[in-house]
């Protein structure tokens, strides 16, 4: 298996870093380079053709030490497509639904989330709304251009209603909530701060705005470097997440780190003041400072660990197989040059992704099952955060490979 690593460059000094779009401050510097990688791990294309002419973008990470904000200031929401065909729906993954009821769980019960309204923006396939309305007896309404109708069955769509469009307070200024969320929706953000701002308005007077995005602590002080996609447009930190609500005139309530390795950070603010409160940390702020500066020679380290980890299995001649086809092993293919000639499969469980192709590095997606005719001596986990599940799918489909976990 071939192993040609990308080699990130530091600030280049013809290149100007902007300004903070969180906080606005100027004084922010370009850390981190990457070009000519993958522009969406949401969708997994239909022919081997469409998957080469997938758009492509460059990675320019620029750090905020006012707030410690991340942010690629050559990111480019236009090279986007969202339509039915774009699915990162993780609920496949019993990891991952209990993580979302426990979530849901606490949220009712600290803000009262029963027969109550839930407006969700970027609702996806409707999972969350599903699960956050039809056992409490909430009302949701949902928008997202990515929604299919068969999502919701005849039961649901009594209470439940998706609109198949982007919401803009503008066009549906009736959309309103107790509960008004958002997730994976801020990193597509150019212009946070207006983005949340015209979201206030639609918060009811004793309602709550819950967001989730993934958590920069993880892929900077954990050095998780996969999720460095160009689908990731900012990385926020808990300090910048929480000024981002503060500077529009929300009261943050908590913001804390969620899911498996603290993956992601979630927020809970308010139009009203609450007796639970989140304060803004310097301290915090400047630790992660320190992260950012170790940051390059430390993915360095790391690309040389996984360089020489595959040149190895290439040596020794064994049959590699790689289990997850979402960002973090788009990431990895794209880094070290890892192409459908040497790994023609990558395994999923989701199976709108079975059967199409990786972008740029052109693996076909195959299910589980499908695995057992390869007998591969080595399988590559590509998300920590779900290694538990595979490895106990890989002992049932009878396969005695050895597992590595990037």
């Amino acid at each position: 298996m071939p192993a040609v690593a990308t080699a990130p460059s530091s600030s280049p000094a013809a290149v100007k870093a902007k300004p903070c779009p969180v906080c606005r401050s100027a004084a922010t510097r370009l850390f981190f380079v990457l070009r000519d990688v993958p522009c969406q791990d949401g969708i997994i294309w239909p022919s081997r053709q469409a998957a080469i002419d997938a758009a492509r973008g460059d990675i320019e990470l620029v750090y905020c030490p006012a707030c410690s904000h991340v942010f690629n200031q050559a990111f480019d929401p236009s090279k986007f497509t969202f339509d039915a065909t774009y699915n990162i729906s993780l609920h496949h993954s019993p990891a991952y639904r209990q993580f979302i009821d426990d979530l849901i769980a606490g949220l009712v019960e600290r803000h009262g989330l029963r027969n109550k309204s839930v407006l969700e923006i970027g609702c996806g396939k409707a999972d969350f709304l599903k699960a956050v309305c039809l056992p409490y007896g909430n009302r949701g309404q949902g928008f997202d251009p990515t929604f299919t109708d068969d999502c919701l069955d005849a039961d649901a769509r009594k209470t439940i209603s998706v609109t198949k469009d982007y919401y803009s307070p503008a066009k549906y200024p009736q959309a309103k909530g107790d509960l008004v969320t958002f997730r994976s929706m801020l990193q597509y953000m150019t212009d946070p701060r207006g983005f949340v701002s015209g979201l206030v308005p639609g918060i009811a007077k004793d309602g709550v705005l819950y967001a989730e995005v993934p958590n920069s602590a993880h892929v900077f002080e954990q050095l998780c470097i996969w999720n460095i996609v160009y689908e990731h447009g900012c990385f926020y930190s808990r300090q910048s997440l929480a000024k981002l609500m503060s500077e529009v005139g929300l009261h943050v309530q908590d913001c804390f780190a969620c899911w498996v390795e603290d993956q992601n950070l979630g927020v809970e603010a308010s139009p009203a003041k609450s007796s639970r409160q989140f304060k803004f940390d310097q301290a915090e702020v400047d630790a992660f400072t320190n992260t950012i500066d170790r940051f390059t020679a430390a993915h360095r380290e790391k690309t040389a660990y996984w360089h020489d980890t595959l040149a190895s299995l290439k040596k020794s001649g064994k049959k590699v197989a790689m289990w997850g086809a979402g960002a973090r092993a788009q990431a990895f293919c794209n880094l070290f040059g890892v192409y459908d000639d040497t790994l023609p499969f990558i395994v999923d469980i989701n199976p709108y992704r079975q059967g199409k192709f990786m972008p740029k590095t052109l693996q076909q997606v195959i299910a589980p099952q499908q695995l057992v005719a390869q007998q591969p001596d080595t399988i590559i986990i590509t998300n920590s955060g779900y290694a538990p599940e595979i490895k106990q799918q890989i002992a049932e489909l009878g396969l005695k490979s050895e597992t590595l976990v990037i």
